[in-house]
């Protein structure tokens, strides 16, 4: 399905981008995201974390381009990811902290991004075979 893969595409570029930028400059990254490093543990973590996850999220989802029989678990590995992340936002809510246009930009994408996988799952589970 075309829409799918170009689903997959941006995700790839989006998740795949952000992570190798952690990955290969974790300052740069802190810096236009509104965190900070104060030691080579915290840049350790944000090439780990926020570089590594979200590198590996990219290249998976554009195997999936090509090996759509990988399309399920993708989606649902991601859905998984992005819940949790919404459940931080949530409580980032809760306690005051979401409260920049930066924060309420990720915060729609990932919600954005949560409603889609969601109703592409359930349309999977429809299928005729």
């Amino acid at each position: 399905m075309m829409i799918t893969r170009i689903f997959l595409l941006i995700t790839a570029i989006i998740y795949g981008g952000l992570g190798g930028w952690a990955l290969i400059d974790p300052v740069s990254f802190v810096n236009e995201v509104g965190l900070t490093i104060k030691s080579v543990v915290g840049s350790s973590e944000i090439r780990s974390v926020y570089g590594g996850i979200n590198l590996l999220i990219g290249l998976f989802a554009l195997a999936t381009i090509f090996q759509s029989k990988h399309e399920e678990l993708f989606m649902k590995i991601l859905i998984f990811i992005i819940i949790g992340i919404l459940l931080g936002r949530i409580i980032s809510l809760i306690f005051g902290e979401l409260n920049s246009a930066f924060l309420l930009g990720f915060t729609a994408f990932e919600v954005v991004w949560f409603v889609t996988l969601y109703i592409h799952l359930n349309q999977m589970k429809k299928k005729i075979f």
